[in-house]
């Protein structure tokens, strides 16, 4: 019987700032951001709008090194992901909540001239030797990251 289902599906561009942070225990963390656009209506004015939703996705070990040297600024990417919210506390001592998205496996999704799609997955589901994502991971490992 399913319990529970902790899934995250989004196609969205690759945002500006893609880092890759080398941990002291030898493991790597990457994240970067995901932007989705979501367009409607305003029913007042009838005009068309359109809202940027900006996402931070994570990913651990090998796949952060890999998805490191595959993602680039700009680039289109559907991503599978588990979402993981967290807590902390400023150098000023607020309390602040947010949400992140551990990335599972992703696909580069490339258009060129002639308008077919190549596609690239990239997955640590794919094969059973690669270590998860979250290997090794404790939550309270978060609180030492540096950003």
């Amino acid at each position: 019987m399913l319990t529970s289902v902790n899934k995250v599906v989004l196609i969205g561009t690759v945002g500006d700032k893609i880092e890759l942070r080398h941990l002291d225990k030898g493991g790597a963390i990457c994240r970067f951001t995901l932007i989705t656009i979501d367009s409607f209506t305003d029913k007042s004015s009838g005009e068309k709008k359109k809202v940027n939703d900006y996402h931070t996705v994570t990913s651990w070990g090998d796949q952060a090194k890999e998805v490191y040297k595959k993602i680039k600024k700009s680039q289109q990417l559907y991503i599978d992901a588990k979402l993981k919210s967290r807590t902390w506390q400023s150098k000023e001592g607020v309390t602040h909540r947010g949400y992140e998205l551990f990335l599972e496996s992703f696909l580069i999704l490339n258009t060129d001239n002639t308008e077919e799609k190549s596609i690239e997955h990239y997955s640590t589901l794919d094969t059973p030797d690669s270590p998860t994502p979250l290997s090794g991971f404790q939550i309270n490992d978060l609180d030492e990251l540096p950003f």
